[in-house]
């Protein structure tokens, strides 16, 4: 959550303290010309017509004075229920985000979307590793300008010492830059990032042979995936707000939490299964979950290789999950009003 100033900066745009600030000393002012009368009359009747005048005479100050204040004061309540109602919020999507941090990664990796697979083998295997370049970019900007202008001027001569005068100037800069950039930059294969594509020969509904298409995106688009999802939602409450930069904090740990870890071994293990049909030896059984993609096509969501544990590849759940706890964390905050029979 959030920490202090305790006061978000959209609440804090509702304040209208100079406003506050310019009412309280008109209204001050008033009452100090108010007391004039009590000091320098000396009958009953005086008093009340110093008062009546001064009411009348400081008309303009007391009703601004009030007005600013009203203003002022209107701002300053609204304002403050704002980031109270604010902070109750980001109060209540921290408590809901360590629920959903304590749940376990697996269940965001089946839904109802998710059908499972058995492939019969292995036809190809494909790599696509993400990468990263990373470079500078140096040179230099040289700006040449010039100005054009004309002056005006009349002078008087109002005695023997001393002269009046004035003058009028008006100018324009030209100018021009000419900037020299060289870029040096490296472009790298992350090793340990690497995205799936496998096909394996099948058997349709009446046993004829068919293939199946399995993709699976790498685990750093994954996580970066789950971050933008996260942010999104951040922005959506605004980074001006309590509410949003507590969700704007949970971001990496989320998906750090839910994100895969296992595309890069089962493509390691596809290679390898590849390899043994190759050399005629016995390949392990190989069970697919994923979401289809078309035709024919699946987006993996988990895999199982050999009956081993499944290897999680892609959270097809989370949306669900994020959006169960945000929307469990806004009922919270705001419990629902009871409704007049």
């Amino acid at each position: 959550m959030s920490t202090p100033p305790s006061m978000c900066g959209r609440a804090r745009r509702q304040l209208h303290r100079k406003l506050l600030a310019a009412g309280i000393v008109l209204l001050v002012i008033v009452a100090v010309l108010l007391v004039l009368p009590l000091i320098f009359a000396s009958t009953p009747e005086g008093i009340m017509g110093g008062i009546v005048a001064v009411f009348f005479f400081s008309s303009m100050l007391w009703i601004l004075g009030i007005v600013f204040t009203v203003v002022g004061v209107h701002s300053e309540l609204k304002a403050r229920k704002m980031n109270r109602e604010d902070r109750a919020t980001a109060v209540a999507i921290a408590e809901h985000a360590d629920r959903l941090l304590q749940q376990p990664p697996a269940g965001a990796y089946t839904s109802g979307a998710v059908i499972r697979l058995d492939p019969q083998r292995v036809l190809e295997v494909e790599r696509y590793f993400d990468e990263k370049t990373a470079g500078e970019a140096r040179g230099t900007l040289m700006h040449q300008f010039s100005m054009f202008g004309h002056s005006f001027g009349v002078g008087y001569a109002a005695g023997s010492r001393s002269s009046v005068g004035a003058s009028v100037h008006s100018g324009a800069i030209r100018g021009m830059s000419d900037v020299h950039l060289s870029v040096a930059s490296t472009t790298r294969h992350d090793l340990m990032g690497d995205a799936l594509f496998a096909l394996f020969e099948t058997q349709d509904a009446s046993g004829s042979a068919d293939t199946l298409r399995v993709t699976a995106l790498s685990n750093g688009a994954v996580l970066e995936w789950i971050h933008g999802l996260v942010e999104q939602t951040a922005l959506r409450f605004g980074l001006d707000t309590h509410s949003g930069v507590t969700v704007q904090n949970y971001a990496p740990r989320l998906a750090s939490h839910f994100g895969p870890a296992d595309v890069s071994y089962l493509s390691d293990r596809l290679h390898l299964a590849l390899a043994q049909d190759k050399r005629g030896e016995q390949t392990p059984e190989i069970s697919v979950d994923g979401v289809r993609a078309g035709r024919g096509a699946i987006v993996a969501t988990s895999a199982s290789i050999g009956g081993s544990d499944a290897l999680r590849i892609f959270p097809t759940a989370f949306p669900a999950m994020w959006g169960d706890a945000v929307g469990g964390a806004l009922a919270a905050a705001s419990p629902a009003k009871q409704i007049a029979s």
